[in-house]
């Protein structure tokens, strides 16, 4: 039987610290394009939306309140569709982050090979752990910046105001 330990840090894989790394500000990213999204949809200022956006208390509620806001929203020149989708495609990302974030990291003896506990999933199954590579977490990279890019192109961001 594999013995798995929890681990401190990642100093075994640096690779992968780095790629997490990398995600922590792929995804701050996306949430400015997400906050910009809001500003755009609202009519409102940038650091209006970003006040307001960062005082709801999860990304999901977040995300949830744009998409209801851009049910009755009459965009003129922008192709609400679109934008809904993207926002949506965005969301549903972040359940891979948090998987990472939130989740129990571990090792085996030698340190061959990270992986995450998931503790909501029967000890039987083979669900319950699940290795992570630095190719995983920059291919998560990859799909968020995309997303956030075609999301900031459909609200032509780079016009909005502070």
């Amino acid at each position: 039987m594999i013995k798995y330990r929890a681990l401190e840090d990642l100093s075994h894989d640096p690779k992968l610290a780095e790629a997490l790394g990398n995600m922590v500000v792929v995804w701050a990213h996306a949430e400015i394009v997400l906050f910009a999204t809001l500003a755009r949809v609202a009519d409102i200022s940038l650091n209006m939306a970003m006040s307001g956006y960062y005082h709801i208390p999860t990304f999901e509620a977040r995300t949830k309140f744009i998409v209801a806001l851009l049910r009755d929203w009459n965009p003129g020149r922008f192709d609400n569709n679109k934008i809904q989708t993207s926002v949506k495609k965005l969301a549903k990302l972040a359940s891979t982050r948090n998987h990472w974030v939130h989740g129990d990291w571990c090792a085996n003896a030698d340190k061959s090979e990270t992986l995450i506990f998931n503790h909501r999933v029967p000890v039987e199954s083979k669900n319950r752990r699940k290795p992570v590579k630095a190719a995983d977490v920059l291919n998560h990279c990859r799909a968020v910046k995309k997303r956030a890019s075609d999301l900031a192109e459909l609200i032509d961001w780079e016009k909005l105001e502070a």
